[in-house]
């Protein structure tokens, strides 16, 4: 709710011409006119947005209250939440400034099936200011800090209950070219515990010390964005849209492609535990990563995660298997090649977004083959990892396989180890205590006659799987 007030916020800002300094009640009602035009009719008169001239900013009223007022309180019902003030004051320079400061605590419940269950959030004090420029239809700026967060979940199956300490989160937007901008946040979160009992009863605590994202949005087309907010905002209560709609929705979509240019999102987690009935779980450093490069023809989508020094309860590795429990691991995959725009075009054309079923079963066939090229789908094994004192292992290449022929696939693998001689020697010294181990330095001493030297000492095999299973290691065929 609070991202939509923004929204509408900053919108109806940039749209708005007030010289700097001109507080007046003329001013409020112009204001508020503009705020209201962006909302069905219905709605507009609803109370949802109010403004009046205070002493030097203008009070902005953002009732979110009005937004649930016809929902069955049988299946959602909610106490506790109120307006958001927001003051906004026209600048020297042309923007304008915003801030809010305001606190949040409300307890509700909603019903799914026979279920019911009782939700609370809670924030002591929270606090936003920014800046608003009218170029870019968006906040050019903006901090925001926040105290006390507390989110429960109760129901009679399971529970889950979340707190922070505090938060602080920046965002910044420039424009890149006159139809796009790259947006860039940031956000800390301090004091992370979290509770969850599962429907066998099962109770998992998690912690950390910090909470940590990034996010680079660039070349970001968001004005077609924004149309296609405020078209769902005016429909969101309709059950069926009319042929025009439908029209006009499909063409908002297609102005939105490619969306952008590069998404990336990095979370980082610091000092993780888990706590089990096992014992408790962890790790210092925890990190997961996305990236992508728009909704286009041969897109990619890249996930990464990687932790470092995990650690186990006392008692859960045997002492010979110690040594082998790494020291960090990164893996980094990505799916190549997608044709995404052909695919969104293909449903965008064929879709009918009040039938029951959007396209037919044909159509949705049809739009999966668009969406991979030649049925073929590309998985990319950028950065795969795992090193600790007694091995270092990593590995690149490609597999592509096809969904639709399960037993068609093929693979080219590059595996790098370093210190090789030093990971058998540790299976050999402990093939006493752990008969496995005498086994896989069995099979690395045979790996080991198929690799080749890099100039940096590493070993290195090249594995390549083609498409008749026939399996070759740095170009040598295999009897197999």
């Amino acid at each position: 709710m609070r991202l939509l007030s923004a929204l509408l916020l900053s919108t109806a800002l940039v749209t708005q011409s007030v010289q700097a300094a001109d507080i007046s009640h003329q001013g409020a009602q112009q204001l508020e006119q503009k705020f209201t035009s962006y909302l069905p009719g219905e709605l507009a008169k609803s109370g949802l947005i109010k403004v009046r001239p205070g002493t030097e900013d203008y009070e902005v009223t953002f009732d979110p209250t009005v937004l649930l007022k016809d929902i069955d309180p049988k299946t959602f019902s909610i106490s506790g939440l109120k307006p958001f003030l927001s003051l906004i004051r026209p600048m020297e320079d042309g923007f304008w400034h915003f801030a809010q400061t305001a606190d949040l605590d409300v307890k509700g419940q909603f019903t799914t099936g026979a279920e019911k269950t009782d939700f609370t959030y809670k924030i002591d004090a929270m606090r936003s200011e920014g800046i608003v420029d009218p170029d870019l239809l968006y906040f050019k700026s903006m901090d925001m800090t926040a105290d006390g967060i507390t989110v429960t979940s109760k129901s009679p199956q399971q529970s889950l209950e979340a707190r922070f300490g505090s938060m602080t989160s920046t965002l910044n937007t420039k424009k890149a070219t006159p139809e796009t901008v790259d947006i860039r946040s940031n956000m800390a979160m301090n004091g992370f515990t979290e509770t969850v009992i599962d429907p066998t009863k099962v109770q998992v605590d998690i912690s950390a010390d910090n909470v940590t994202a990034d996010v680079a949005f660039n070349g970001l087309a968001y004005r077609p964005l924004q149309d296609i907010v405020f078209f769902l905002v005016d429909a969101v209560k309709r059950k069926t849209l009319l042929p025009t709609e439908q029209v006009r929705l499909k063409a908002l979509v297609r102005a939105n492609l490619p969306m952008f240019e590069t998404l990336l999102e990095s979370v980082e987690v610091a000092n993780l535990k888990v706590g089990t009935p096992t014992g408790t779980f962890g790790a210092e450093t925890l990190r997961y990563t996305i990236n992508t490069n728009g909704l286009k023809d041969n897109a990619s989508f890249g996930i990464g995660i990687a932790f470092d020094k995990p650690s186990v309860p006392p008692g859960t590795v045997p002492d010979a298997f110690k040594a082998a429990l790494p020291d960090t691991v990164s893996t980094h995959i990505s799916l190549e090649n997608l044709n995404l725009a052909s695919g969104i075009t293909y449903f965008i054309d064929h879709a009918d977004f009040n039938a029951d079923k959007t396209l037919t079963d044909a159509q949705a066939a049809e739009a999966g083959r668009l969406f991979l090229p030649g049925g073929a789908l590309t998985i990319k094994y950028n950065d795969v990892s795992a090193r600790s004192s007694v091995y270092d292992f990593s590995l690149s290449g490609t597999t592509i396989v096809y969904p639709e022929q399960p037993g068609r696939q093929n693979t080219d693998l590059t595996l790098y180890a370093k210190d090789f001689d030093k990971t058998i020697s540790y299976l050999q010294e402990n093939a006493a205590t752990v008969p496995q181990f005498g086994q896989a330095a069995f099979m690395l001493l045979m790996i080991k006659g198929f690799a080749k030297q890099t100039p940096d000492g590493r070993q290195m095999w090249n594995i390549a799987v083609d498409e008749n299973k026939k399996v070759k290691i740095n170009g040598q065929d295999l009897p197999f």
